[in-house]
């Protein structure tokens, strides 16, 4: 059955200039265009700061500029898309609900419209109305798991669960490292249990509820380790205050910051755990990435960690801020057999979670919407 895929993106990113260096940034969720099934013919339609066209690897990729404003329509994207006849539009976000009813109005109903999660929440008022409007021409949803959709049926925006369907938004290409060179090029001690946090230092993130519970598990514990990278500093004061009041803290707890993507396989091959204290999130990358590694996971039991980790099998499970619950987590973390849980990870990843399982999944999605 041949396939007329375009992948659709209305999201204007206006600092990029450079179409290889931009797919090069969205890489992690549409690398997956490379691994669909070889009878899905693939165009894909970009917002960024450029004009132009790439043909790679037997994907045509449009670019063009835009805006990023709720009621800009763009309209010479929908009118070029047109022209494709495509059997299935493949949005992304839930974002722009205004512009998938023009894009419907004008292509027609011949052609399938799937709209893919990206982490956003229902909007209210106006736009809320807009995104109800939306939903009843959309023939259906990709979520990480279908139990986020609850929000959206809730909300009275996705009318009917059965159009939700279950797939990773994005993987990656990290792999193990030597656990020696990783050693040596981290400064992550052996010999001691080690703990990995990635990720932005704000609410949401919830670095606070995983120090506490670190410093809590100092006491039984005392040589462990906990490693903190992060892209942004919203609660770092507070981390550094929290630190600073407790004498065993200081010696075992590392701030460490940014750390260049390319060096990310090494901090997860050297670390023991990856620790998350999320409380909301669509995919998430950090968990993804910590798995093609063979880290083992300490996340949050929201939906997307609890598909990801295959309900905990792959992983550890705790309530989002619950401390004294992440504690007793941690306590667990003495009893596993690590290695063959790590190696068991790694091959987890490789069946379920890779750019070419999730190329698996989403192919034979699209051919049962034809």
């Amino acid at each position: 059955m041949h396939i007329k895929l375009i992948y659709l993106s209305y999201n204007y990113d206006a600092a990029s200039p450079d179409p290889a260096m931009a797919l090069q940034r969205y890489s992690a969720a549409m690398d997956v265009l490379k691994y669909l099934n070889k009878t899905i013919e693939i165009a894909a339609y970009l917002h960024i700061n450029y004009s132009g066209q790439l043909n790679i690897n037997n994907i045509h990729y449009h670019f063009s500029r835009s805006r990023n404003k709720f009621w800009y329509i763009p309209f010479s994207t929908i009118f070029k898309i047109r022209k494709e006849a495509a059997d299935i539009i493949w949005v992304q976000g839930f974002k722009h609900p205004l512009q998938l009813l023009m894009l419907k109005l004008i292509i027609g109903n011949k052609t399938k419209i799937i709209i893919q999660h990206h982490g956003e929440h229902p909007f209210s008022g106006l736009k809320k109305f807009c995104q109800k409007l939306a939903g009843r021409i959309t023939n259906a949803y990709l979520f990480t798991s279908v139990r986020i959709a609850d929000e959206w049926i809730n909300a009275g925006i996705i009318n009917s669960r059965t159009k939700c369907f279950e797939v990773l938004e994005a993987s990656t290409y990290l792999t193990p490292k030597n656990k020696q060179e990783s050693y040596v090029r981290t400064g992550i001690k052996k010999d001691v249990q080690n703990f990995l946090w990635v990720g932005r230092l704000d609410k949401n993130k919830d670095p606070l509820t995983v120090l506490t519970a670190f410093k809590q598990y100092l006491v039984q514990y005392p040589d462990a380790h906990l490693y903190m990278i992060y892209q942004t500093e919203d609660l770092l004061a507070e981390i550094e205050t929290v630190i600073e009041l407790n004498s065993t803290l200081n010696n075992t707890m590392h701030l460490v910051g940014k750390v260049e993507h390319n060096e990310l396989p090494y901090w997860f091959s050297a670390a023991d755990f990856f620790i998350s204290g999320s409380h909301s999130e669509a995919a998430g990358y950090a968990l993804i990435e910590c798995m093609a590694c063979g880290c083992i996971p300490i996340v949050t039991n929201i939906p997307s960690f609890r598909k990801i980790t295959a309900e905990g099998k792959y992983g550890l499970l705790y309530e989002p801020g619950n401390i004294n619950m992440l504690y007793d987590t941690l306590i667990k973390t003495t009893t596993l057999n690590s290695i063959v849980l790590s190696a068991d990870i790694v091959k987890h990843f490789s069946e379920n979670l890779s750019f070419s399982a999730v190329g698996t999944t989403l192919s034979n999605i699209f051919k049962k919407l034809q």
